[in-house]
Protein backbone atom coordinates (compact mmCIF):
# COMPACT_ATOMS: atom_id res chain seq x y z
CA UNK A 1 0.00 0.00 0.00
CA UNK A 2 2.82 2.66 1.22
CA UNK A 3 4.67 1.58 -2.42
CA UNK A 4 1.61 2.74 -4.08
CA UNK A 5 0.86 5.04 -2.53
CA UNK A 6 4.87 6.56 -3.16
CA UNK A 7 4.40 5.28 -6.85
CA UNK A 8 1.38 7.76 -7.59
CA UNK A 9 3.33 10.97 -5.71
CA UNK A 10 6.53 10.42 -7.49
CA UNK A 11 4.58 10.30 -10.80
CA UNK A 12 2.54 13.16 -9.73
CA UNK A 13 5.34 15.41 -9.09
CA UNK A 14 6.97 14.26 -12.23
CA UNK A 15 3.82 15.52 -14.33
CA UNK A 16 3.97 18.93 -12.35
CA UNK A 17 7.98 19.11 -13.42
CA UNK A 18 7.58 18.13 -17.04
CA UNK A 19 4.58 20.09 -17.92
CA UNK A 20 6.58 23.47 -17.76
CA UNK A 21 9.20 21.92 -19.34
CA UNK A 22 6.68 20.39 -22.43
CA UNK A 23 5.18 23.86 -22.42
CA UNK A 24 8.88 25.63 -22.91
CA UNK A 25 10.07 23.31 -25.39
CA UNK A 26 6.88 23.77 -27.08
CA UNK A 27 7.02 27.35 -26.97
CA UNK A 28 10.29 27.43 -28.34
CA UNK A 29 9.50 25.06 -31.29
CA UNK A 30 6.85 27.84 -32.07
CA UNK A 31 9.41 30.29 -32.14
CA UNK A 32 11.84 28.78 -34.53
CA UNK A 33 12.10 28.60 -38.41
CA UNK A 34 12.80 25.88 -39.98
CA UNK A 35 14.04 24.96 -43.26
CA UNK A 36 14.37 22.75 -45.36
CA UNK A 37 16.51 21.98 -48.54
CA UNK A 38 15.55 19.03 -50.71
CA UNK A 39 17.88 17.33 -53.10
CA UNK A 40 16.83 14.14 -54.25
CA UNK A 41 18.02 14.47 -58.21
CA UNK A 42 14.42 14.91 -59.46
CA UNK A 43 12.37 17.70 -57.51
CA UNK A 44 15.11 19.96 -55.61
CA UNK A 45 13.60 22.35 -53.16
CA UNK A 46 13.41 24.85 -50.29
CA UNK A 47 10.41 25.00 -47.59
CA UNK A 48 10.36 27.90 -45.38
CA UNK A 49 8.66 26.88 -42.47
CA UNK A 50 7.77 30.77 -40.97
CA UNK A 51 5.45 30.56 -37.43
CA UNK A 52 2.44 32.77 -38.37
CA UNK A 53 3.07 35.51 -35.33
CA UNK A 54 6.24 36.10 -37.00
CA UNK A 55 4.73 37.65 -39.98
CA UNK A 56 3.42 40.38 -37.92
CA UNK A 57 1.34 41.86 -40.93
CA UNK A 58 3.30 41.02 -43.68
CA UNK A 59 1.27 39.76 -46.24
CA UNK A 60 2.14 36.07 -46.72
CA UNK A 61 2.42 36.66 -50.74
CA UNK A 62 4.69 39.51 -49.94
CA UNK A 63 6.70 37.29 -47.62
CA UNK A 64 6.74 34.78 -50.59
CA UNK A 65 7.73 37.27 -52.79
CA UNK A 66 10.33 38.39 -50.62
CA UNK A 67 12.03 35.18 -50.07
CA UNK A 68 11.83 34.44 -53.67
CA UNK A 69 13.65 38.01 -55.10
CA UNK A 70 16.40 36.86 -52.39
CA UNK A 71 16.97 33.19 -53.83
CA UNK A 72 16.30 33.93 -57.51
CA UNK A 73 19.83 36.04 -56.70
CA UNK A 74 21.61 32.87 -56.31
CA UNK A 75 19.24 30.25 -58.15
CA UNK A 76 17.25 29.62 -61.29
CA UNK A 77 13.45 29.51 -59.39
CA UNK A 78 10.94 27.17 -61.27
CA UNK A 79 8.05 27.28 -59.66
CA UNK A 80 6.89 28.98 -56.03
CA UNK A 81 3.56 28.64 -53.75
CA UNK A 82 2.66 28.61 -50.06
CA UNK A 83 0.38 27.05 -47.84
CA UNK A 84 -0.76 27.63 -44.16
CA UNK A 85 -1.05 24.96 -41.80
CA UNK A 86 -1.89 25.22 -38.25
CA UNK A 87 0.92 27.65 -36.91
CA UNK A 88 3.43 27.89 -39.83
CA UNK A 89 2.76 29.09 -43.56
CA UNK A 90 5.06 26.33 -45.33
CA UNK A 91 6.65 28.65 -48.72
CA UNK A 92 8.43 26.26 -51.33
CA UNK A 93 10.35 27.11 -53.60
CA UNK A 94 11.34 24.54 -56.61
CA UNK A 95 15.27 25.05 -57.98
CA UNK A 96 15.80 24.58 -61.21
CA UNK A 97 19.80 24.38 -60.93
CA UNK A 98 20.64 23.20 -57.30
CA UNK A 99 23.00 21.04 -58.34
CA UNK A 100 26.88 21.92 -59.94
CA UNK A 101 27.13 18.86 -60.48
CA UNK A 102 25.84 15.60 -60.98
CA UNK A 103 27.53 13.30 -63.19
CA UNK A 104 28.27 9.23 -62.84
CA UNK A 105 27.37 9.40 -59.05
CA UNK A 106 29.41 12.42 -58.05
CA UNK A 107 27.41 15.52 -56.98
CA UNK A 108 28.64 18.99 -55.95
CA UNK A 109 26.24 21.21 -53.78
CA UNK A 110 27.14 24.86 -53.13
CA UNK A 111 24.62 26.97 -50.62
CA UNK A 112 25.33 30.50 -49.42
CA UNK A 113 23.71 30.54 -46.20
CA UNK A 114 23.59 34.35 -46.87
CA UNK A 115 21.10 34.04 -49.18
CA UNK A 116 19.37 30.81 -47.41
CA UNK A 117 18.57 32.25 -44.24
CA UNK A 118 20.45 35.88 -44.45
CA UNK A 119 16.43 37.26 -44.37
CA UNK A 120 16.14 36.25 -40.81
CA UNK A 121 17.77 37.99 -37.66
CA UNK A 122 21.14 37.09 -36.67
CA UNK A 123 19.78 35.59 -33.51
CA UNK A 124 16.46 34.01 -34.48
CA UNK A 125 16.79 30.21 -33.86
CA UNK A 126 16.29 28.14 -36.81
CA UNK A 127 16.48 24.90 -37.80
CA UNK A 128 17.71 23.55 -40.96
CA UNK A 129 16.87 20.03 -42.34
CA UNK A 130 18.30 18.54 -45.29
CA UNK A 131 16.87 15.70 -47.25
CA UNK A 132 19.14 13.62 -49.22
CA UNK A 133 19.46 10.30 -51.03
CA UNK A 134 19.96 7.10 -48.29
CA UNK A 135 22.29 5.48 -50.95
CA UNK A 136 24.53 8.90 -50.91
CA UNK A 137 27.55 10.12 -49.20
CA UNK A 138 28.05 13.34 -48.52
CA UNK A 139 30.26 15.64 -46.48
CA UNK A 140 30.04 19.35 -45.95
CA UNK A 141 33.26 21.84 -46.66
CA UNK A 142 35.13 18.31 -46.30
CA UNK A 143 33.98 17.84 -42.71
CA UNK A 144 31.64 14.85 -41.27
CA UNK A 145 28.18 16.52 -40.88
CA UNK A 146 27.92 15.61 -36.96
CA UNK A 147 31.51 17.89 -36.60
CA UNK A 148 29.71 21.09 -37.70
CA UNK A 149 26.45 20.38 -35.39
CA UNK A 150 24.24 18.24 -37.79
CA UNK A 151 22.27 15.78 -36.41
CA UNK A 152 21.43 12.57 -38.63
CA UNK A 153 18.05 10.61 -37.05
CA UNK A 154 17.25 7.42 -38.21
CA UNK A 155 15.09 7.26 -41.37
CA UNK A 156 12.97 4.15 -43.11
CA UNK A 157 12.14 5.12 -46.55
CA UNK A 158 14.32 6.35 -49.64
CA UNK A 159 15.76 9.73 -47.83
CA UNK A 160 18.37 10.34 -45.27
CA UNK A 161 18.09 13.39 -42.90
CA UNK A 162 20.54 16.19 -41.81
CA UNK A 163 19.26 18.04 -39.07
CA UNK A 164 21.09 21.33 -37.72
CA UNK A 165 19.46 23.66 -34.91
CA UNK A 166 21.55 26.62 -33.57
CA UNK A 167 21.18 30.29 -34.05
CA UNK A 168 21.09 32.47 -37.77
CA UNK A 169 24.48 33.33 -37.10
CA UNK A 170 26.00 29.89 -36.57
CA UNK A 171 24.93 29.84 -39.62
CA UNK A 172 25.91 32.50 -41.12
CA UNK A 173 29.48 32.59 -39.58
CA UNK A 174 29.84 29.37 -41.91
CA UNK A 175 29.53 31.50 -45.02
CA UNK A 176 28.65 29.06 -47.70
CA UNK A 177 27.73 25.14 -47.75
CA UNK A 178 29.80 23.12 -50.14
CA UNK A 179 28.03 19.59 -50.00
CA UNK A 180 29.56 17.37 -51.98
CA UNK A 181 27.68 13.79 -52.69
CA UNK A 182 28.87 10.22 -53.61
CA UNK A 183 26.45 7.62 -55.03
CA UNK A 184 27.37 3.97 -52.91
CA UNK A 185 28.06 2.50 -56.35
CA UNK A 186 28.65 -0.99 -55.31
CA UNK A 187 24.92 -0.74 -53.12
CA UNK A 188 23.30 1.21 -56.13
CA UNK A 189 24.06 -1.79 -58.85
CA UNK A 190 23.70 -4.60 -56.27
CA UNK A 191 19.93 -2.98 -55.24
CA UNK A 192 19.31 -2.02 -58.88
CA UNK A 193 19.68 -6.30 -60.07
CA UNK A 194 18.07 -6.69 -57.25
CA UNK A 195 14.67 -4.69 -58.45
CA UNK A 196 14.81 -5.80 -61.53
CA UNK A 197 15.25 -9.48 -60.31
CA UNK A 198 11.59 -9.05 -59.24
CA UNK A 199 10.86 -9.11 -63.19
CA UNK A 200 11.90 -12.52 -63.59
CA UNK A 201 10.68 -13.77 -60.02
CA UNK A 202 7.10 -12.23 -61.80
CA UNK A 203 7.70 -14.08 -64.68
CA UNK A 204 8.38 -17.34 -62.99
CA UNK A 205 5.12 -16.80 -60.66
CA UNK A 206 2.80 -16.09 -63.28
CA UNK A 207 3.86 -18.91 -65.63
CA UNK A 208 3.42 -21.67 -62.94
CA UNK A 209 0.52 -20.51 -61.55
CA UNK A 210 -1.35 -19.82 -64.29
CA UNK A 211 -0.26 -23.46 -65.64
CA UNK A 212 -1.57 -24.78 -62.22
CA UNK A 213 -4.96 -22.71 -62.68
CA UNK A 214 -5.34 -24.38 -65.95
CA UNK A 215 -4.45 -27.81 -64.63
CA UNK A 216 -6.65 -27.54 -61.95
CA UNK A 217 -10.02 -26.41 -63.97
CA UNK A 218 -9.64 -28.82 -66.62
CA UNK A 219 -8.70 -31.57 -64.79
CA UNK A 220 -12.13 -31.47 -63.16
CA UNK A 221 -14.53 -29.41 -64.95
CA UNK A 222 -16.58 -28.52 -62.37
CA UNK A 223 -13.94 -26.15 -61.23
CA UNK A 224 -15.12 -23.82 -63.78
CA UNK A 225 -18.27 -22.83 -61.76
CA UNK A 226 -15.88 -21.41 -58.94
CA UNK A 227 -13.00 -19.91 -61.56
CA UNK A 228 -13.00 -16.51 -60.82
CA UNK A 229 -12.39 -17.23 -56.72
CA UNK A 230 -10.15 -19.62 -58.22
CA UNK A 231 -8.13 -16.79 -60.51
CA UNK A 232 -8.19 -14.66 -57.84
CA UNK A 233 -6.94 -16.94 -55.12
CA UNK A 234 -4.13 -17.74 -58.03
CA UNK A 235 -3.16 -14.07 -58.36
CA UNK A 236 -2.44 -13.22 -55.00
CA UNK A 237 1.38 -14.08 -54.94
CA UNK A 238 1.65 -12.34 -58.21
CA UNK A 239 0.30 -9.31 -56.79
CA UNK A 240 1.96 -9.92 -53.25
CA UNK A 241 5.16 -9.64 -55.76
CA UNK A 242 4.42 -6.40 -57.08
CA UNK A 243 3.94 -4.59 -53.69
CA UNK A 244 6.82 -6.32 -52.26
CA UNK A 245 9.10 -4.70 -55.28
CA UNK A 246 7.25 -1.28 -54.70
CA UNK A 247 8.30 -1.29 -50.66
CA UNK A 248 11.76 -2.37 -51.93
CA UNK A 249 12.03 1.01 -54.11
CA UNK A 250 11.21 2.73 -51.51
CA UNK A 251 13.27 1.10 -48.36
CA UNK A 252 16.24 0.77 -50.08
CA UNK A 253 16.41 4.00 -51.46
CA UNK A 254 16.70 3.21 -55.39
CA UNK A 255 14.02 5.64 -55.97
CA UNK A 256 15.93 8.45 -54.68
CA UNK A 257 19.35 7.02 -56.04
CA UNK A 258 17.90 6.40 -59.73
CA UNK A 259 16.90 10.33 -60.17
CA UNK A 260 20.62 11.75 -59.04
CA UNK A 261 22.55 8.63 -61.44
CA UNK A 262 20.28 9.12 -64.24
CA UNK A 263 19.33 12.11 -65.90
CA UNK A 264 15.57 13.26 -66.64
CA UNK A 265 13.54 10.64 -68.67
CA UNK A 266 15.54 7.85 -67.87
CA UNK A 267 15.24 8.43 -64.23
CA UNK A 268 11.72 7.67 -64.80
CA UNK A 269 12.14 4.90 -66.82
CA UNK A 270 13.88 3.21 -64.15
CA UNK A 271 11.54 3.63 -61.29
CA UNK A 272 8.29 2.70 -63.44
CA UNK A 273 9.54 0.11 -65.89
CA UNK A 274 9.83 -3.09 -63.75
CA UNK A 275 6.96 -2.01 -61.85
CA UNK A 276 4.83 -1.49 -65.22
CA UNK A 277 6.25 -4.93 -66.52
CA UNK A 278 4.96 -6.95 -63.78
CA UNK A 279 1.77 -5.21 -63.57
CA UNK A 280 1.21 -6.18 -67.35
CA UNK A 281 2.68 -9.83 -67.09
CA UNK A 282 -0.22 -10.77 -64.41
CA UNK A 283 -2.96 -9.90 -66.46
CA UNK A 284 -1.04 -11.36 -69.81
CA UNK A 285 -0.25 -14.92 -68.44
CA UNK A 286 -3.50 -15.39 -66.41
CA UNK A 287 -5.87 -13.37 -69.10
CA UNK A 288 -4.24 -16.50 -71.90
CA UNK A 289 -4.95 -18.81 -69.25
CA UNK A 290 -8.57 -18.48 -68.96
CA UNK A 291 -8.69 -18.32 -73.05
CA UNK A 292 -7.53 -21.50 -73.20
CA UNK A 293 -9.39 -23.25 -70.48
CA UNK A 294 -12.29 -22.03 -72.44
CA UNK A 295 -10.59 -23.64 -75.75
CA UNK A 296 -10.03 -27.15 -74.31
CA UNK A 297 -13.70 -27.21 -72.72
CA UNK A 298 -15.33 -26.37 -75.74
CA UNK A 299 -13.55 -29.09 -77.79
CA UNK A 300 -14.22 -31.78 -74.81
Amino acid sequence: MKNGSLTLILLFLIAIIANPLTAIAKTTDQEKVKVEICMIGSDNYFVYKIPKHLHKDIPYTEMSNGIQSTLASHWQIEDAYYQTEQSDVAYTFYIQDLFQKKQDGQLKVAIPYRILVGMFGEQDPIQLRILASKLSEWTVNTKDWAALGFMEPLTSFSEREYIYEGAVHDLLSQRVGHFDGTIHKGQFFTYSLLYFGFIGIQLLACFLLSRKLKRKVINNPENMHHFRKLNYMYQIVPITIIIGQVIFLVLSGLMTAFSLYFSAGIDLLMIVGPILLNIILLPTFFVTAESKISRELNNL
